[in-house]
C-alpha cells in the first residue's frame, strides 16, 4: 500500500526565520522601487563637468579694457527649415518648481545686480562675449548662461569671467573667473540647429570682493512653468545696432511654446536684442516675486523680431543641481 506523503515541519525557531527573511524581502522591494521612481525621471540626464586649468588670476588679467571692447558677439540664428512649430503652452501644476533668491530683491523689478557679461576665449584663440546671470546657490558662486558660450563649435572655452553689472568697461565689483564649466550631454550632441538644451552653468572662483552672490545676490529660478506669461529679458546685445556696452532688455514680452526637433521644447519672445545677448536672463514673477526661468538663446527667420530660449526643464534643473554642489 502507497505511503501518503507527509508534510515536513520545521521547528519553530526555523518558522521565525523565514518570516523574518520575508519581512526584508518586502522592505526590500518596497526600498527599490522608491529608488527607481525617484531617479526615473532624471536617470537619462547625464551633466558635463569641465575643470578649467588657468588660474583666475590669469583669466582676470586677459580681459583688458580693450580685449573686453574687442569681444566678438556669439550669435546663433537658425533658419525656417529647422523644423519649429508652435505648440501648447499648458504645463501640469504638480510639474512646475520655483526657488527665491537669496537676498530677497525689491518685488518692484527683476534683480538686475545679478545681471552681467560673460567673456571667453573659444579654441581658435578669437576673444567672445555673452550675458549671464549669477543663481542662488549652496556655493554662492553659479552664473547660469547658454550652453554655447561655454561649449562652442566642439570644443570648451577659455579665459572665462562673469562681470555683473558691466557699464562701458566699467565693473563696479569687478569680475569673477570661472573654475569649471558644465552643460548637459544632450548640448554636447546635440545636432545642427538643435538648441532645446543649450544650457550652460559656469561655477566662479571668489573675487576681491567674496563669493559671487555674497556680493551681488543671486537670482531665484523656476524650471516647468507655463509659457503663456510676461518675460522680462536682459543681456548685453553687442551685434548692430547694439555695442554690447550696456544693458539692454525687453519687458513684459509674452512667451510663444514652440516644439523642435522631435519633441524639443523652446519659447519665443517679441524682442529686438541680437547677438552677445546669449545667455542673459529671462526673468518672470511670480506671487511678487522674481524668478529666472529662460534666457536670451538664438533667433530664428521663422519668426522675425523675435528671440528663443530654451525651456527650463528637468534638465536645466539637474543642470543647476550638479553646478551648486561643485
Amino acid at each position: 500500500m502507497p505511503r501518503q506523503p507527509r508534510l515536513v515541519q520545521l521547528p519553530l525557531v526555523g518558522k521565525i526565520f523565514l518570516c523574518v527573511l520575508a519581512g526584508v524581502y518586502v522592505v526590500y522591494l518596497v526600498a527599490l522601487a522608491r529608488f527607481l521612481y525617484s531617479s526615473g525621471p532624471t536617470s537619462s540626464t547625464t551633466i558635463i563637468e569641465h575643470s578649467v586649468e588657468m588660474q583666475a588670476n590669469t583669466a582676470i588679467q586677459h580681459w583688458t579694457v580693450a580685449n573686453m571692447r574687442g569681444a566678438i558677439n556669439a550669435d546663433l540664428q537658425i533658419d525656417s527649415s529647422a523644423g519649429l512649430t508652435q505648440g501648447s503652452s499648458d504645463t501640469s501644476p504638480d510639474q512646475a518648481v520655483q526657488h527665491q533668491g537669496q537676498p530677497q530683491q525689491d518685488a518692484s523689478s527683476p534683480p538686475l545686480s545679478t545681471v552681467g557679461k560673460v567673456f571667453f576665449t573659444n579654441a581658435s584663440g578669437q576673444n567672445m562675449v555673452c550675458s549671464g546671470t549669477a543663481v542662488e546657490s549652496s556655493n554662492k558662486s553659479v552664473v547660469d548662461t547658454a550652453g554655447h558660450c561655454l561649449f562652442w563649435n566642439g570644443d570648451w572655452v577659455n579665459n572665462v569671467i562673469f562681470c555683473p553689472l558691466y557699464d562701458n568697461g566699467n565693473t563696479p565689483y569687478g569680475c569673477w573667473a570661472a573654475q569649471s564649466l558644465e552643460v548637459p550631454n544632450d548640448w554636447i550632441e546635440a545636432g545642427p540647429n538643435d538648441l532645446h538644451h543649450d544650457f550652460g552653468m559656469a561655477i566662479v572662483s571668489p573675487n576681491n570682493h567674496g563669493l559671487l552672490t555674497d556680493v551681488v545676490g543671486g537670482a531665484g529660478w523656476a524650471y516647468n512653468q507655463p509659457t503663456d506669461r510676461a518675460f522680462y529679458a536682459y543681456g548685453y546685445p553687442a551685434a548692430y545696432p547694439f555695442d554690447g556696452q550696456t544693458r539692454q532688455s525687453c519687458e513684459d514680452a509674452r512667451g510663444t511654446f514652440w516644439e523642435q526637433h522631435a519633441g524639443g521644447t523652446v519659447v519665443s519672445i517679441p524682442c529686438n536684442m541680437t547677438g552677445g545677448s546669449s545667455g542673459g536672463p529671462w526673468f518672470v514673477q511670480i506671487d511678487g516675486k522674481w524668478y529666472l526661468n529662460g534666457h536670451n538663446d538664438f533667433t530664428s527667420s521663422i519668426k522675425p523680431g523675435h528671440m528663443f530660449s530654451p525651456y527650463y526643464d528637468e534638465t536645466w534643473h539637474a543642470l543647476y543641481e550638479k553646478a551648486q554642489h561643485d
